[in-house]
C-alpha cells in the first residue's frame, strides 16, 4: 500500500512558514544578546504578573530563562523557569519542519488532526495549568527566587509566611 503524499502548501501558509522563519532567529538573537530587565522605565504597565500579584505566573522568569539557555548557562535556565527547555525545544522543531515543508512544498501539519474542545478536556486543561502554576510558585518560594516575586502584591502575603 502505497502512502498518501501530503497536500500543497497554499500561498497563504507558505507566507506563514516564511514569516516564522524570519522571525523565530530575529526573536532569538533579541533574547540572546539584550539583557532580559532592559525594557525602559518609562514602560507603562507591570510585565509580569507576578509585579501585580506578588506570585509568578506558570511563563515567570521564561525570557531570562531562554536569555541564560542561548547562553549555554543551563543550570541558570533550570533555575529561572524549566519551561524554557520544551518551549525552546518545540520552536526549533517548528522551525525545522517549517523548513522542510517550504523546501519540499508540502502541508505536513495540515495532516495533524485538530482536537476537539470538550468540556471534559478543558477542564482537565484547566486543572493542568492550575497544578503548573502551584509547581512554580512553590519552586519560588522554596528556592527564594526573589526575582519572581513581589512581597508588596496581593497573593504574596497570603501564600508566603
Amino acid at each position: 500500500m502505497k502512502a498518501a503524499v501530503p497536500p500543497r502548501l497554499r500561498p497563504l501558509g507558505k507566507r506563514w512558514r516564511a514569516l516564522y522563519l524570519v522571525l523565530l532567529p530575529g526573536a532569538l538573537f533579541a533574547l540572546a544578546f539584550l539583557p532580559p530587565g532592559s525594557l525602559p522605565h518609562w514602560w507603562p504597565f507591570a510585565v509580569s504578573c507576578g509585579a501585580v500579584t506578588g506570585l509568578p505566573c506558570i511563563f515567570c522568569g521564561t525570557t531570562r530563562a531562554i536569555h541564560q539557555l542561548l547562553h549555554g548557562q543551563f543550570a541558570r535556565a533550570l533555575y529561572y523557569n524549566w519551561l524554557a527547555f520544551p518551549i525552546l525545544a518545540g520552536a526549533l522543531a517548528l522551525f525545522l519542519l517549517h523548513g522542510l515543508e517550504l523546501l519540499l512544498d508540502r502541508d505536513f501539519l495540515g495532516r495533524l488532526p485538530r482536537p476537539r474542545p470538550t468540556r471534559r478536556s478543558l477542564g482537565g486543561l484547566a486543572a493542568g495549568l492550575v497544578l503548573l502554576w502551584c509547581l512554580q510558585v512553590y519552586l519560588a518560594i522554596s528556592q527564594h527566587k526573589a526575582e519572581l516575586l513581589n512581597p508588596r502584591g496581593v497573593l504574596y502575603s497570603l501564600v508566603v509566611r
